[in-house]
């Protein structure tokens, strides 16, 4: 369930509550250079608190993007097209590594880094 190819099943995803504001802040709060080049918009909970997604429009991923905290206390990233098919998926992701992977998944380009 919730394997690349099939429909994502957010009710299945998701495992404890979040913090979202927290997670916003995070995300949000990377600044022009990384989530203003993914053209992040529409970002907002799906299920109450256990849920945050936004739409992006980046060099690798153009869809949604959902963020779950698991049962381990580390985030599972989804990667959807717009109707909520599984293009990617990247489990068991640290606070801290988690704009790196986001970007890394969404838009950087090796040309970037100098």
């Amino acid at each position: 369930m919730n394997e690349i190819g099939e429909k994502i099943n957010l009710e299945k995803a998701v495992c404890r509550e979040m913090s979202i504001e927290e997670i916003h802040r995070v995300v949000a709060g990377s600044g022009q250079t990384r989530a203003g080049s993914w053209g992040l918009k529409n970002a907002g909970v799906t299920i109450k608190n256990k849920a945050y997604r936004f739409t992006v429009s980046g060099h690798h991923h153009k869809g949604h993007v959902h963020i779950v905290l698991n049962f381990m206390d580390t985030f599972d990233i989804y990667y959807t097209s717009n109707r909520g098919t599984i293009k990617k998926k990247d489990e068991g992701i640290y606070i801290m590594e988690l704009i790196e992977t986001l970007d890394n998944a969404i838009e950087r380009l090796d040309e970037y880094v100098r």
